[in-house]
């Protein structure tokens, strides 16, 4: 794990344990959305012996500093990924892809949101488009 990214954990008050960085690692490396089974696969042979329980109680603590999304996709498990910025979510209903637009979509929607709501103060925004995604589109031809 690069000294950045442990920096990273212990700025935000994160207890650094060999199974926090690790997963941490894996979600920032891979920029992809995990099952917590899915991380624990991805990280049980470098730690061997660790227990599922474990990948959940440290993506709950990369969570509550931050660190971490979670989201619960419609019809789908919940899934983790490295929290980078503020983004829509687009799920393929054909082959269950997950993929993001152009970060600056989420901002405005935020900002959207913000103006038109009275007054709401907005913090935090999960959006699930439901749609094709260009390859399944492409065989549908």
């Amino acid at each position: 794990m690069g000294k950045e990214q442990i920096n990273a954990l212990q700025e935000r008050g994160v207890r650094v344990t060999p199974q926090r960085a690790h997963i941490w690692r894996v979600l920032v490396e891979s920029g992809e959305h995990f099952t917590a089974e899915e991380v624990w696969k991805r990280v049980r042979d470098t730690l061997p012996g660790l227990e599922l329980s474990t990948v959940y109680r440290s993506l709950e603590a990369l969570q509550a500093v931050g660190l971490v999304a979670d989201s619960r996709l419609p019809e789908g498990p919940r899934v983790f990924e490295a929290r980078t910025a503020l983004h829509p979510h687009l799920v393929c209903e054909s082959c269950g892809e997950i993929s993001h637009p152009e970060p600056e979509i989420g901002w405005r929607l935020l900002e959207a949101l913000s103006t038109g709501s009275g007054g709401f103060e907005v913090r935090e925004l999960h959006v699930v488009a439901k749609g094709v995604c260009p390859g399944c589109a492409g065989g549908r031809e």
